[in-house]
């Protein structure tokens, strides 16, 4: 993680001799073993970075307990949505770090042509649980066509393979199909060499040619489902519909459509069913199918209609204010 992308909030935290620790993708072993290793000093506020989901909610109070951080302001700094001061001097702040990296648009609001091809848009690259199980049912209702998709392949494709095993208790009839069929990959018209763009800058189609964008977040809850648990994250995802002009739906942890409301973001509720926002993910997914199922002019009829919200969206993400607000909201806590 770039300390760059750190220092606002460096400026606002109490201390004179601040250091931080990355703890992105570390287990909490790991952590307390970085912790253990650390030298001597005279360091007074320490950031634990992460630039992950933190996923070890059991386990937060044991890591600030550390010998290493005693008479530290401590600071464990996730993707979440709250700031919780855990102890007298130990808080867990929400600082969505890479919102202060996205590339903020000088140009006016110009809505989108009217008569586009796809409706919706939705890429995936990591192949996490929900993004596949959200494939498969977009293929079993015969919608990739119509909408802009992809679905990569990583590494060992764990996921898919586990859903695999599971795809009877899932209710996934036929999965191996839906299997047989990735990694799904749009090629963009302009560039025919385009297998699969990583970065999925606003500028790809699906993010120019379709009026709904499907955000898929990194993380949503615990697999398999019936744990329950939530997953709060917020990464660059979220955000690319409002910077793209689109109509935003999320599939991502409980509280997230909250989370971007409190920021001040509209979040067009009215296209999904009452109490989305806390569904379970699957029952997410499935309210997301059937929102397709209504078909393109539907969605783009939708598009028109709130035209206004879209706009006040772009707007706001590309001013500086949701970025002092985040920034209030933890000075609120000290």
């Amino acid at each position: 993680m770039s300390k760059k992308l750190l220092l606002p909030l460096l400026d606002i935290l109490p201390g004179s001799n601040k250091k931080v620790i990355d703890t992105s993708s570390q287990l909490p072993e790991n952590i307390l073993k970085m912790l253990d290793q650390q030298p001597k000093d005279t360091v007074d506020t320490l950031v634990l970075s992460n630039g992950d989901v933190w996923r070890y909610f059991d386990v937060t109070k044991s890591i600030f307990d550390h010998p290493y951080l005693q008479n530290k302001n401590v600071f464990l700094q996730t993707l979440g949505y709250n700031n919780t001061k855990i102890s007298n001097k130990c808080w867990e702040i929400s600082y969505p770090i890479w919102y202060w990296s996205r590339k903020k648009s000088l140009s006016q609001f110009k809505a989108k042509s009217v008569g586009l091809k796809y409706g919706v848009s939705c890429l995936n690259n990591k192949d996490n649980y929900h993004r596949i199980i959200l494939g498969y049912h977009l293929y079993k209702n015969n919608l990739l066509d119509g909408i802009i998709f992809s679905q990569n392949i990583v590494n060992d494709a764990y996921s898919i393979h586990r859903i695999a095993q599971d795809a009877e208790a899932l209710n996934l009839i036929d999965f191996n199909e839906y299997k047989k069929l990735l990694p799904i990959r749009y090629n963009e018209p302009n560039d025919p060499n385009l297998n699969f763009a990583t970065d999925h800058s606003i500028f790809h189609d699906a993010y120019t040619k379709a009026y709904c964008n499907i955000v898929t977040e990194s993380e949503c809850e615990e697999y398999p489902y019936e744990k329950n648990i939530n997953l709060p994250t917020v990464t660059e995802k979220s955000y690319k519909p409002f910077l793209a002009g689109q109509v935003p739906i999320m599939l991502a942890a409980r509280g997230h459509i909250a989370y971007f409301k409190s920021l001040g973001f509209e979040m067009m509720e009215d296209l999904l069913p009452i109490n989305y926002d806390q569904m379970t993910v699957l029952q997410k997914i499935n309210a997301i199918i059937l929102v397709i199922l209504k078909g393109n002019k539907f969605i783009e009829d939708f598009y028109f209609s709130h035209l206004k919200e879209i706009q006040h969206n772009y707007e706001l993400v590309n001013s500086d204010k949701i970025e002092k607000l985040m920034l209030q909201n933890i000075k609120n806590i000290l």
